[in-house]
């Protein structure tokens, strides 16, 4: 309702990313820890996605799923189920998956030519 003693903001202009066809690489050591990950059943996907947060604006999310309602690409990666959401295709294509040992164990690292920057624990990106 207005009563027309403010000023009308103006219209929140939203603009969709062009979604893009991913490419993506999984390293022999991020292959070796998925294998183990999903235990030999193949019906299941990996979903790799991007939420906002961090130090940086993004943060990756990796997910072992069986299904998704999210609007995704499917790919075939390694011998993996790939899914990759429409909506941050563009944030995630070229991408390469890794897995890197580190002094508190290991984890996932994810190379992304695309990034402006990354934060310092590598988790986060812009």
């Amino acid at each position: 309702m207005d009563c027309n003693t403010c000023d009308t903001a103006p219209a929140i202009v939203l603009n969709k990313p062009e979604v893009v066809n991913v490419t993506l690489t999984i390293t022999t050591k991020a292959k070796e820890m998925l294998d183990s990950a999903f235990d030999g059943d193949m019906s299941h996907a990996l979903l790799v996605g991007v939420n906002s947060g961090g130090c940086s604006g993004y943060m990756y999310d990796l997910q072992i799923v069986e299904t998704t309602t999210t609007d995704v690409q499917e790919l075939e990666v390694e011998g993996f189920r790939v899914l990759v959401p429409n909506a941050t295709s563009h944030l995630l294509n070229g991408i390469e998956i890794d897995y890197v040992e580190k002094m508190m164990g290991g984890g996932f690292r994810i190379n992304n030519p695309n990034a402006a920057s990354t934060c310092g624990c590598g988790e986060s990106f812009s």
